[in-house]
């Protein structure tokens, strides 16, 4: 029996999000957002993010940098029960 249902290999990424900023951004002034959210990034990760939600068995492979968002970008794939099988 297979480990996983489906293995993705993709990029991983992290999105940042705003909230609370105008419709329409004024160019060269500086706005305050009223609160923010990392989340995950990438067409690949939020397949595998999603795929695991509807309840397959995913596995991700990916190659990740050794700067300070590697840890939150596997921490967010293994908190959706996707274990990256990633490489720095």
């Amino acid at each position: 029996m297979p480990r996983f249902d489906v293995t993705i290999a993709g990029e991983l990424n992290l999105d940042l999000i705003l909230y609370g900023l105008p419709d329409e951004l004024p160019p060269e002034r500086e706005l305050l957002a009223e609160r923010m959210m990392l989340t995950l990034g990438s067409s690949s990760a939020i397949v595998a993010h999603n795929l695991a939600a509807l309840g397959s068995r995913v596995g991700f492979q990916s190659l990740i940098g050794g700067g300070r968002t590697a840890r939150p970008q596997r921490e967010l794939l293994s908190s959706c029960n996707v274990p990256a099988g990633a490489t720095c």
